[in-house]
């Protein structure tokens, strides 16, 4: 019986081996028959280390293929950076069935007149999560905080599938979110308040919280909030600081993503997180100082 159950599992793609993609495959490889998209590989399965929250450390094997030994995908999570969305969908856009259902989740806002014209047909979902995780190697990840998590339809057509039914049953303190746009740019205005200043100034997320960082905190978040007023969003200064603050406390010990890909000199979000506000800025004649400093900086590679 139990075999009979394991190969009835639905088949799940994960494109790379991201802390996020690895701290989600731990959650959902029980209820998912998971293949891990990977460049090249010398064998074919993954042994994934992952230490929980509590220090105790769990190991797992997961299938890894690479595009090229994927006939056809039923379902496919992209949990990568954001600059390199439209490079995946490109490659993999003859393998996703047009009935797939595909969830994206990355930092900044996403190119939906992109995805949407490569994903005209499918099931099209976005997640964001304040769960964090830290990679140590391939396939070993820490489990470093525990927060809620939201899934929404991006696309007209889109219909809750099983697969996420799947999903809401997996992942713990998980919705659906029916207004994903707003959440979209919550999300954004929180990676603003965060990930600039921590990758700037090198800091965990919670050093955050200190007055002498507070004016910038200010400037960046009241530049998103009027952006996304503009929008037609409706998101109050007061209550955008007041999330920012606390994601700050309950993440006080997590370095964020782009702190630490300036600290690899790695490619950051930037373009799609204070970058987007300052082309927003540009389109309405506003004046986006804060953001279009940080994004310099950042750019240039100064900090």
């Amino acid at each position: 019986m139990q075999k009979r159950n394991k190969v009835n599992k639905p088949k799940l793609y994960i494109v790379g081996h991201g802390a996020i993609g690895l701290l989600f495959a731990r959650l959902l490889h029980t209820a998912f028959d998971i293949k891990l998209i990977v460049r090249s590989k010398t064998k074919n399965s993954a042994q994934i280390k992952v230490t929980a929250l509590d220090q105790s450390v769990e190991t797992f094997s997961l299938e890894t293929v690479t595009i090229d030994e994927i006939d056809s995908i039923d379902n496919l999570f992209v949990p990568t950076k954001s600059y390199q969305v439209a490079n995946v969908l490109a490659q993999l856009q003859n393998k996703i069935r047009s009935d797939a259902t595909v969830i994206l989740s990355h930092n900044g806002m996403p190119n939906l007149t992109a995805i949407n014209q490569a994903l005209a047909t499918q099931n099209l979902f976005f997640l964001t999560t304040s769960m964090a995780a830290l990679k140590h190697a391939d396939f070993a990840i820490a489990h470093t905080g525990f927060g809620a998590s939201f899934i929404g339809a991006l696309n007209a057509n889109t219909e809750k599938t099983p697969t996420i039914e799947h999903l809401l049953t997996a992942i713990p303190n998980i919705t659906i979110e029916q207004n994903i746009n707003a959440l979209l740019w919550q999300k954004l205005i929180i990676n603003i308040a965060i990930n600039p200043l921590t990758a700037v100034h090198q800091i965990k997320n919670g050093v955050l919280i200190a007055p002498q960082y507070a004016s910038d905190i200010f400037g960046l978040v009241n530049e998103a909030v009027f952006i996304a007023n503009k929008e037609g969003v409706e998101i109050s200064l007061s209550s955008a600081l007041e999330s920012a603050y606390r994601v700050m406390r309950a993440t006080s010990q997590n370095y964020s993503s782009m702190n630490r890909d300036v600290f690899k000199q790695q490619q950051s979000e930037i373009d799609s997180i204070c970058g987007y506000i300052h082309k927003k800025g540009v389109k309405y004649c506003y004046s986006t100082p804060f953001n279009s400093r940080f994004l310099a900086l950042i750019q240039d590679g100064t900090p």
